[in-house]
């Protein structure tokens, strides 16, 4: 195990196809069997050995309890007193909420001792694992100036979730009531899915790289299919001619009109021009002239021809209250031999939730 330890000084103060749930459901599970849930917006495997753990101990810069994950800057002191800055990088902000974690849990000019893994290109940066969080591993630890341990950092009390003894099921207009915030952060109810491939996007598929993944390297905002299944919260309002949705990850939101009206330009941008009608009790969006994107931090590539079509209704359960499902359908004629379909459940928020918005940081550079 290497650690580096700070410089002892004075602490310093600072309608289409679509799959019914039940059917949909059972594919989901066997497939959760053989994915693994990852909450960062890049593959860990790809840029940190996760089969080796370093320590490193140094000074807080920054806090940042913003998506698309948690971040701590710290200051490191080596034994030869050179100073280096490095990067912690954890999950996002959804589940440190259920853990009770805040933007005020972690201070500058804290001194903090953190257990992770280590880049594997030699960056200043470490890999905080949700999995040692979710154990209830002690992660991250609180020093005093001289290195001596004050305790675990842990998070307040958890984010628990009212279950709203009602919400009605329709607008007063007949529409299905889907206006209001879903939670996103339980991996449980998200079911991904491997894309059915065909031999140009298996090619392609082989020679990804996640390290070079530009959603992590240039925090290229992503395109509609990852954004769309988000693990975050989604939120949605509906009008008389048009709904908004947005969406917790990326800070981003989507205009999407139901009056039938077509797209201004032919213009391809990366979440795509969308038309949406109300039919049999759900919402249905439709949306073409897309960018070339990712649809994963596992690669996935999809053509500026994709389509898709997300339909999204009530699915409420007795235990776990309102819900909203989505289902979305991803058809592709360059990478995809078939229709490739996906879908959530999120349950609703009953109590004020914001968004903790968005700081994307670039990986740091190299050590000489």
């Amino acid at each position: 195990m290497i650690v580096w330890r700070p410089q002892k000084t004075k602490n310093q103060s600072q309608g289409e196809r679509t799959m019914r749930y039940e059917t949909w459901l059972v594919a989901v599970v066997a497939a959760l069997g053989t994915i693994p849930v990852v909450y960062a917006h890049h593959a860990a495997s790809a840029s940190f050995i996760t089969n080796e753990t370093i320590e490193i101990e140094g000074r807080v810069d920054e806090f940042l309890f913003k998506n698309p994950h948690v971040n701590i800057l710290l200051t490191v002191t080596g034994d030869d007193g050179a100073e280096t800055q490095w990067m912690a990088t954890a999950p996002a902000t959804a589940p440190f909420r259920r853990w009770g974690w805040t933007e005020d849990t972690i201070q500058e000019g804290q001194y903090l001792r953190l257990h992770g893994n280590p880049s594997r290109n030699g960056r200043p940066m470490i890999l905080l694992e949700g999995s040692a969080f979710r154990a209830g591993e002690d992660v991250v630890l609180e020093l005093n100036p001289d290195g001596s341990v004050i305790g675990p950092v842990v998070g307040g009390a958890p984010l628990e979730r009212r279950i709203a003894d009602a919400l009605p099921l329709t607008l007063g207009d007949g529409r299905p009531n889907l206006t209001g915030t879903w939670l996103g952060g339980d991996p449980g109810s998200t079911g991904r899915t491997p894309p059915p491939l065909n031999e140009a996007g298996r090619a392609l598929q082989d020679a990804f790289d996640a390290s070079t993944d530009p959603a992590f390297t240039e925090c290229q905002e992503p395109g509609l299919v990852r954004t769309v299944m988000t693990i975050h919260s989604t939120e949605i309002e509906q009008h008389d001619d048009h709904v908004v949705v947005q969406y917790e990850g990326g800070g981003e939101g989507r205009v999407i009109y139901t009056d039938g009206r077509g797209p201004e330009t032919n213009e391809h941008t990366r979440l795509g021009h969308g038309t949406a009608r109300y039919e049999d009790g759900a919402l249905v969006i439709e949306t073409t002239q897309l960018l070339s994107r990712l649809s994963s931090l596992n690669g996935g590539m999809l053509s500026d021809q994709t389509r898709t079509v997300e339909t999204y209704r009530r699915a409420d359960d007795p235990e776990r209250g309102p819900l909203l499902e989505m289902s979305i359908v991803i058809t592709d004629p360059v990478y995809l031999e078939e229709p490739w379909e996906m879908g959530w459940q999120k349950p609703y928020a009953t109590d004020r939730y914001e968004f903790t918005g968005v700081d994307c940081r670039v990986p740091f550079q190299a050590s000489n």
